[in-house]
């Protein structure tokens, strides 16, 4: 029998690895909301102000999201999924030539490989609205294209979390569905002149015989880029987690 280093050596690796933090990510959400813990957008701005000691709130809201989910449903979760030994850190830097290019919003990293090998998530928050969702073109997906991201390394797989939520103070009918917000994406994504696609985003989901909420998450996507300097095919998986009710005013 083979142990689990040689089994992920003799199958696809990075394949293994990727579908191991999708599940950890989707297991950590599902966590969350069990736990019934719901955010005060007004709160996170105040604490954001007391840690900076500022007037204003210099972070953005989803990288308080996102240091929370990792923290507190994520990484004490990785076990699950025989990923125990797997470092995940958030707001990490991405260098090229020792120069500082851009910071990863969630980096799993792992260590039982020889090369420098890690996998890269970018988080955004995403409405229906054209601003966010040009962001997560601009600010995600083409960061990865133009080796904003993975700057040395000849990683083909990506992660983008997408934090749905929306100010109802500001805009009272705009919770969507998930889906539309995708398919609204996707024709932006078409018309994109910087991002190279081969496939929009398209719905993906993930086999795990022991829990079945992983299996029947409804939002995971796949898209397909070509990257710009080198010509690969990049595979980034999306993943919408519904925090409609979860940010609250």
């Amino acid at each position: 029998m083979m142990n689990g280093l040689e089994f992920i050596t003799a199958t696809d690796g990075r394949r293994y690895y990727m579908e191991g933090f999708l599940k950890t990510i989707i297991y950590g959400y599902n966590s969350l909301i069990a736990s019934k813990t719901t955010y005060s957008r007004k709160d996170i701005h105040n604490t954001i102000k007391i840690v900076q000691k500022s007037a204003k709130s210099h972070n953005e809201i989803e990288d308080y999201l996102c240091t929370d989910l990792v923290t507190k449903y994520i990484k004490p979760n990785l076990g699950v999924f025989g990923l125990q030994n797997i470092v995940v850190d958030t707001g990490v830097r991405e260098t090229k030539n020792n120069v500082t290019v851009g910071h990863l919003d969630i980096k799993f990293q792992v260590p039982s490989l020889s090369e420098n090998h890690y996998y890269a998530f970018e988080a955004k928050r995403v409405d229906k609205n054209k601003k966010k969702q040009d962001y997560y073109l601009d600010g995600g997906i083409q960061r990865f294209t133009d080796r904003v991201y993975y700057p040395e390394t000849t990683t083909i797989l990506a992660g983008m979390i997408g934090f749905v939520e929306i100010d109802f103070t500001t805009s009272k009918k705009a919770r969507v569905p998930l889906e539309d917000i995708k398919d609204s994406i996707n024709t932006l994504m078409s018309r994109h002149k910087k991002i190279k696609t081969n496939q929009i985003l398209t719905s993906h989901s993930i086999i795990d015989v022991n829990h079945s909420f992983i299996e029947d998450f409804k939002h995971m996507y796949l898209s397909k880029h070509t990257r710009d300097d080198d010509g690969a095919e990049l595979k980034i998986y999306h993943l919408f987690l519904d925090y409609y009710d979860i940010l609250q005013n």
